[in-house]
């Protein structure tokens, strides 16, 4: 018969139990200074063995290795996560940055926690460990993705090797409000138009293409460079998200449909993306924050002086949803932008009209026209 945990603090099963029952319904004991948790508070005979075994390695500093020398350890454990996301990946389930992420992430767990470390010897403080680790790297935002991910490999701990871990309540997600709040604090990530302005006119024939996809349709890096030809259709981009494989659909301008012409590629047997590097390649990357579309786009920032940490390429699309917001038509943002919505509504919507699409777009072009004026020659120029 299964143990159920009791509502309420139990006592000591005898006099001399060597454990107290702490409030997160283990039994736990302080040992050098730390605090130590042995199991839930049902089965107090199996959180006594455990003590019985672990003590003394824990008395001199040690970690307990597990008593089973066949025990999962954290390299296994992330391997076999990472094989069986693998699988996904090549089923098409699963999109290769999101895979690439998963990697990243593995990589950090066992680097942190160890590789040869077993998985049922983990404690919260191994866990408040990584989370510090990763706090070190980047903002809230990143130790949230960070987060989820790590504790999707705990899941697949337990659903595939019956594996629950404790991660303590150090090892929490920065709520929603401080994410807000740190965002708030920083600049924000897009330009003035006179600084758009400046890095049109500066960048070459393709640039500029790649600049008036994102402002005309919120569209990412990796978006543009996995661009075929047959996403363009009489007009308009007709491309479901590669990251989130979520619909998208909006018109072109005048300007954006150009552009496209001039600079799309050639070739079309061997290659089927619309537009193709100078050595020929993808513009794509697996890697998110590392695409080629960033790297030049940031070369031409730097020359210009316009460059700040945080506001790359990718800004656009945060530029053209800001702008797009004016025009008061949430659900077609949503729709162009490629974004999904898990509201009850959304079972009820099931095709957007071309004319509000139309109207989303052209309320940015009104705004970002002055852009295609070049710049006026300062004096100091002049002279």
């Amino acid at each position: 018969m299964a143990h159920s945990t009791p509502a309420t603090k139990p006592s000591k099963p005898y006099p001399d139990f060597p454990l107290f029952p702490h409030d997160t319904k283990r039994w736990a004991k302080k040992i050098k200074g730390r605090l130590h948790y042995f199991g839930p508070w049902d089965n107090w005979q199996a959180a006594l063995e455990r003590f019985q075994y672990e003590n003394d390695y824990l008395q001199q500093g040690k970690r307990p290795p597990p008593k089973d020398a066949q025990a999962l350890t954290v390299g296994q454990l992330v391997n076999e996560f990472i094989a069986h996301r693998d699988a996904k990946l090549q089923a098409g389930d699963l999109k290769p940055i999101t895979f690439a992420d998963y990697k990243k992430v593995g990589a950090r767990v066992i680097q942190v926690l160890g590789r040869h470390t077993a998985v049922e010897s983990l404690r919260p403080d191994d866990f408040a460990k990584l989370k510090s680790e990763i706090s070190s790297r980047g903002g809230l935002m990143n130790l949230a993705s960070e987060m989820s991910r790590m504790k999707a490999i705990l899941n697949f701990a337990e659903k595939n090797f019956n594996l629950r871990v404790f991660t303590g309540m150090a090892f929490d997600k920065p709520s929603r409000t401080a994410i807000r709040r740190e965002a708030e604090s920083k600049p924000k990530r897009i330009f003035t138009l006179p600084e758009l302005q400046a890095i049109y006119h500066a960048a070459d024939a393709q640039m500029r293409c790649f600049m008036l996809l994102a402002l005309n349709g919120g569209m990412g890096n990796n978006d543009i460079g996995l661009m075929e030809p047959r996403h363009i259709v009489g007009g308009w981009v007709d491309f479901p998200r590669p990251k989130t494989l979520v619909a998208r659909r909006f018109p072109l301008w005048k300007e954006t449909k150009l552009a496209i012409e001039a600079c799309r590629q050639k070739k079309h047997d061997d290659f089927p993306y619309l537009f193709a590097t100078k050595y020929g390649n993808c513009w794509a990357k697996d890697i998110a924050k590392d695409t080629p579309i960033g790297k030049e786009f940031a070369k031409i920032c730097k020359e210009l002086k316009l460059h700040q940490p945080g506001r790359g390429f990718y800004a656009l699309r945060h530029q053209f949803r800001t702008v797009a917001d004016g025009s008061r038509d949430p659900v077609a943002i949503a729709h162009i932008m490629g974004h999904s919505d898990s509201s009850m509504a959304a079972n009820y919507t099931h095709a957007i009209e071309p004319e509000r699409l139309q109207a989303v777009v052209d309320f940015v072009h009104a705004w970002v026209k002055p852009m295609f004026r070049k710049p006026a020659k300062s004096k100091a120029d002049a002279q």
